[in-house]
């Protein structure tokens, strides 16, 4: 009985731990203007090419993946990046972080400004959508938080990213 007890504390702590994002997006299921149903169907589709029925499926995806010794924007962020941008220009009072990330390979300072480079090459492409450059900050965290522990590819390939973070003051 003690066991089974546990269990259900560490599942309501799991649960509880979860982070959402609070964001309201009422005005998305109903669209009010021909420009918002135009843009909700211009980034409705997947990677895949599968189409998405929610405007908020993208909103959750916040990490932009780069190439190796790279950062160079891959153009298959282009709806994921667009659908933030909608939600920055609907909601000016909001800002979100760029924060930039390389692998391990490479000395810190390398990793530090390819960081950054990559978290730029973020906020121009929001800034090319028309989001203020008072909305976007932009830092690098280099190879601060790469996986030490898992030197393959697959652990680098995903260190070589910006994360967008939303809750800035």
């Amino acid at each position: 009985m003690k066991a089974y007890t546990w269990k259900i504390v560490a599942l309501a702590f799991v649960l509880t731990a979860c982070k959402s994002t609070p964001t309201d997006l009422s005005h998305t299921a109903n669209p009010t203007s021909k420009q918002e149903t135009a843009a909700e169907h211009a980034v409705g589709e997947k990677d895949d090419g599968r189409a998405y029925k929610i405007y908020g499926a993208y909103l959750s995806n916040r990490q932009v993946y780069f190439d190796y010794n790279s950062d160079t924007l891959n153009p298959k962020y282009k709806n994921l990046i667009a659908v933030h941008a909608k939600y920055l220009l609907n909601h000016p009072q909001s800002k979100i972080s760029l924060q930039g990330h390389s692998d391990e390979r490479g000395t810190p300072e390398y990793n530090k400004d390819l960081g950054m480079r990559r978290a730029v090459a973020v906020k121009n492409a929001f800034a090319a959508q028309g989001v203020k450059n008072a909305q976007l900050e932009t830092l690098s965290y280099g190879n601060e938080f790469a996986s030490r522990d898992c030197p393959d590819e697959h652990c680098h390939k995903i260190d070589r990213r910006v994360d967008i973070s939303y809750g800035v003051k």
